[in-house]
């Protein structure tokens, strides 16, 4: 087990044998430690928060272990389930769910301010979720980005920490390092030590709506103590004057929440709730920027056609991890895809002739399809809804390419470890996939941001008919005719700053030259051969009889087959090709970070070689 680094819980792992593995940190505070730890009974991950012997005295101890209790009563879909709140010798723990995803305040240093009908989601969710731990008499005290983790694949916000990191009468000043941690985010009351109810949270509620909407907060400073008094004297600026491409309905919600005055905020998180989906609906009545690239509408057939790709994308990643882990049972690729189980049958379209792009994707979510498969399904639907759909197995085309070929692969995909944060890697992806030898250039985003789940799209180059430079995806290209790749990145739940890359190819682009190309050489050589044979039969029986014709006409019919076997073993040797590209592609990024570690700074992005005057190919030594 990795050290634990404080070294007054080296003891831990001892008090907590036979009932609780200590894995890894994964977050620290004032009030406590957090390990991803394993309980032994029931097998199974948590997230466990001890808190220090020598930083706790039996008052804090005793409160810490009394409000973690408190909490646990609460169960909420918004709410991070407390499972246990005990104590072992010197150490109060408590032991918590554990959700595979990231805070608040990580999303927005990663991506800068949220598009409003993100935040308007995350901020309903959070404050149902305040609403119901109010009316059971449990208001948080300490309500921030860094508390609110944000789902992976559901993108569902769940609030933890309920309860614990505040006592009735806050904030304690005398933790310095919690205060200049929080202090950003505490109502006038709870700064001045007042009695406090359910509208101090919807007050902290509101910084930070204004902290994902403009990436900045109504109140900064040096130190905690001018943050505090900014809180109790100063009126917030006005989130307009800060971002002022927000929707003002939503603007104001987010300014009332700031009033110093209890009585002039929302009374509920209910209120709350309601005032901003009504923000929301008159903000995309005005026509207002709510989502970055707009809403998309789908059609029955698009629909359909998205969750049948998004079940078949799950399937196939599913049986390729199967593979991978039969063929290496060390490289842990983590539990975020589905078993093969979930992607048979396709779901029933409901009856209604259009579909918004959101509710397409919930309806899969909810059908234990992936966000990232739908996205990419999406991804493969043509911009115009006019267009005809994509032909899949059940055309004719498909049809013959099943005779032909034995097997129709309307995509590859290929899949990398990358031992590198999800944010490195989107980094490094950007500068190795537009650098040499691959030059290819940025086309489309589809979805979500790409650290949550959404699609880069990135079209393939022409090949330099000069021969100046190489060309990387000559399979692809013009072996499948494929023009686009597209990549989506994921964080690995049971790995720290480990993250899989995933490249998609789409071959059915290619489907009608290859179906034909392969089909009019097997067919030839099926009939030229059917027809020498029928030629040598004719002169055989003229020459030595009929017993001579039958050998010489299956001799044709076997060439024919032959040649059949020969075009299926050509195809799959070009997909082999293809994917060996894809795969060399993945393992770029590898590279570019082993040269990030070895010289402390990324590859340089070189530009094509000039050719010479005169012709001549001159090296030149600097």
């Amino acid at each position: 087990m990795p050290p634990l680094f404080d070294p007054s819980l080296a003891a831990l792992p001892t008090a907590l044998a036979g009932e609780f593995a200590l894995e890894r940190e994964i977050g620290r505070g004032a009030m406590g430690v957090v390990y991803l730890a394993r309980d032994v009974v029931l097998d199974r991950q948590v997230a466990l928060k001890v808190l220090p012997p020598d930083t706790a005295t039996s008052e804090v101890r005793a409160r810490f272990l009394r409000e973690a209790r408190t909490a646990a009563q609460l169960s909420h879909p918004h709410i991070v389930h407390i499972h246990r709140a005990d104590e072992r010798g010197e150490f109060a723990f408590f032991v918590m769910g554990l959700v595979d995803g990231e805070n608040l305040g990580q999303r927005v240093r990663d991506r800068g301010p949220l598009p409003p009908v993100d935040v308007v989601r995350h901020l309903r969710e959070v404050a149902w979720a305040l609403a119901y731990a109010h009316a059971h008499g449990v208001i948080h005290r300490d309500v921030k980005p860094e508390n609110i983790m944000i789902e992976r694949g559901t993108n569902r916000a769940l609030v933890t920490d309920f309860g614990i990191a505040r006592s009735e009468r806050s904030p304690s000043i005398t933790g310095e390092g919690h205060v200049v941690g929080t202090a950003h985010y505490m109502s006038p009351e709870q700064v001045q030590g007042t009695a406090l109810d359910g509208r101090s949270d919807l007050y902290s509620l509101g910084v930070v709506g204004y902290f994902l909407l403009s990436g900045r907060l109504p109140f900064e400073g040096d130190g905690a103590t001018a943050v505090l008094v900014a809180h109790i004297t100063k009126p917030a600026p006005p989130l307009l004057s800060i971002a002022p491409n927000v929707p003002r309905a939503l603007a104001a919600v987010i300014d009332r929440c700031l009033m110093k005055d209890p009585t002039a905020r929302y009374a509920t998180g209910e209120e709350l709730s309601e005032s901003l989906r009504r923000a929301m609906e008159g903000a995309v009545a005005a026509r207002e920027p709510v989502v970055s690239g707009g809403h998309r509408v789908l059609s029955e057939d698009q629909a359909a056609l998205v969750w049948r790709r998004a079940a078949q994308l799950q399937a196939e990643a599913a049986a390729r991890l199967e593979r991978e882990t039969r063929a290496s049972a060390t490289r842990a690729l983590g539990t975020g895809i589905a078993s093969d189980g979930d992607a048979k049958g396709e779901p029933s379209a409901p009856g209604t002739s259009t579909y918004r792009l959101q509710d397409v994707e919930s309806a899969a979510v909810e059908a234990g399809i992936s966000q990232r498969f739908v996205a990419l399904a999406l991804s493969e639907l043509p911009r115009d809804a006019a267009a005809p759909l994509p032909l899949d197995g059940t055309s004719v085309r498909g049809w013959l390419a099943q005779r032909l070929f034995g097997d129709l692969r309307p995509a590859l995909s290929v899949s990398r470890v990358i031992r590198a944060p999800a944010r490195d890697v989107l980094k490094l992806i950007g500068r190795t996939f537009q650098g040499m030898p691959y030059r290819m250039t940025l086309r489309d985003q589809i979805g979500p941001h790409p650290l949550d789940g959404g699609i880069i799209v990135f079209k393939l180059p022409d090949m330099d008919m000069s021969g100046q430079v190489g060309y990387a995806f000559t399979w692809l290209r013009y072996g499948f005719f494929t023009r686009e790749v597209r990549v989506t990145l994921r964080a690995l739940a049971n790995e720290r700053g480990v993250t899989e890359v995933s490249a998609f190819a789409d071959l059915r682009p290619g489907h009608g030259v290859n179906v034909w190309g392969y089909g009019m050489l097997s067919g030839g050589a099926t009939v030229v051969a059917g027809a020498t044979g029928a030629v040598i039969g004719v002169k055989a029986m003229a020459l030595a009889g009929a017993m001579l014709a039958a050998p010489v006409a299956i001799t044709g019919l076997a060439a024919g087959a032959l040649a059949l076997a020969a075009s299926r073993a050509s195809y799959r040797w070009s997909l082999k090709k293809a994917t060996i590209e894809l795969e060399e592609l993945l393992a770029a990024i590898d590279l570019s970070l082993r040269s990030r570690s070895i010289f402390d700074e990324d590859p340089p992005l070189l530009p094509p070689p000039a050719p010479a005057a005169g012709g001549d190919d001159i090296l030149m030594v600097v």
